[in-house]
């Protein structure tokens, strides 16, 4: 009976525990407004001095400990402001505010739609965390992640973080839906491009936002990666053309159209004479499908590189095919 008692008494006081570690989370539109705008203009004030490195802005944003190790803080992240490859426009992607029972501990976030789980340390027993989003020329998109805690009744910024969260629009998540969708349909290449872009996104606000299904994404991009491999050889000798030109590379690239298909190829027929060049590219789309099924093809734009050498730095003439 004593033994019963003691097991009681101890599993009480690990509940009481979790319960005082506890978090009350209030998201997007569960926030005060107030409370939103507050924030909206600090995330404004915070971004303008990324971009200029403005250093006394920093000071007055920041926690007392991130202007105490204000250089190690910031560094990593105030570059792609700083070299103007992202500017100071975002969207609100998540948001945040938090009232935690206990300071220096953990909490952890849950997205409503179970994608992923946020976790950070909390020094305060209020904090609000902000997840914008900005991109570069509308191609590649990144996570602003910045978390504020409350200290003597203002709100100060304790971390800032900036990391690629997807393209197009689009993060890890829905690009392996898309690659998932692609390998269904048996366009397992398409399948592999879509799932390297997954695969290099998985950490927008660094260690702190974990995707759900991190360990499916990575362990069938390998699997893809394995079954291209293994089916698709390069060089690729296009037989069917009479010059018998060598498919060397089959690669995605990206413009702000979106993501498409490029062939780079090593042909005996000189750059210079175009029209013989031309006519060879006409017979060479015709039989890269035949090589290749288990590429879309229905691409708006589908590009093709020709070397005379494939010596890194070569010069090429590229074609650009067109779908009606």
């Amino acid at each position: 009976m004593n033994k019963l008692i003691t097991l009681c008494k101890a599993l009480f006081i690990v509940l009481l525990l979790q319960s005082c570690n506890g978090t009350e989370t209030f998201t997007d539109n569960e926030i005060d407004p107030k409370l939103q705008e507050l924030i909206s203009r600090k995330n404004d004030s915070l971004l303008a001095a990324m971009s200029n490195s403005d250093l006394q802005s920093f000071k007055a944003l920041g926690s007392p400990d991130f202007v105490k190790f204000l250089r190690s803080r910031i560094e990593s992240s105030v570059w792609a402001f700083r070299k103007g490859v992202l500017n100071t426009e975002y969207k609100i992607y998540k948001q945040y505010y938090n009232k935690h029972s206990n300071t220096n501990s953990y909490a952890k976030l849950e997205s409503e739609d179970g994608d992923y789980t946020f976790t950070f340390k909390n020094n305060t027993k209020e904090t609000y965390v902000a997840l914008l989003k900005t991109s570069y020329m509308g191609i590649g998109d990144y996570l602003v992640t910045v978390i504020y805690e409350l200290h003597d009744n203002q709100w100060k910024v304790d971390h800032v973080n900036v990391g690629v969260f997807g393209q197009f629009g689009k993060n890890a998540g829905e690009y392996f839906e898309l690659a998932k969708q692609k390998e269904k349909e048996g366009y397992l290449i398409d399948a592999l491009f879509y799932s390297d872009i997954a695969v290099s996104c998985l950490e927008p606000a660094g260690k702190m936002l974990v995707y759900d299904n991190i360990d499916k994404m990575q362990y069938y991009q390998k699997e893809w990666q394995n079954r291209v491999s293994s089916q698709y050889k390069f060089p690729q000798v296009v037989s069917g053309v009479r010059s018998n030109p060598q498919i060397v590379d089959l690669k995605p690239v990206v413009n702000t159209e979106g993501m498409f298909p490029m062939f780079s190829y090593v042909t005996p027929v000189p750059l210079a004479d175009k029209k013989i060049l031309t006519m060879e590219f006409e017979d060479i789309k015709r039989e890269v499908r035949n090589l290749y099924p288990a590429l879309d093809f229905n691409a708006k734009y589908i590009y093709y590189r020709a070397y005379n050498s494939p010596s890194p730095g070569a010069a090429h003439h590229e074609f650009k095919e067109t779908q009606n």
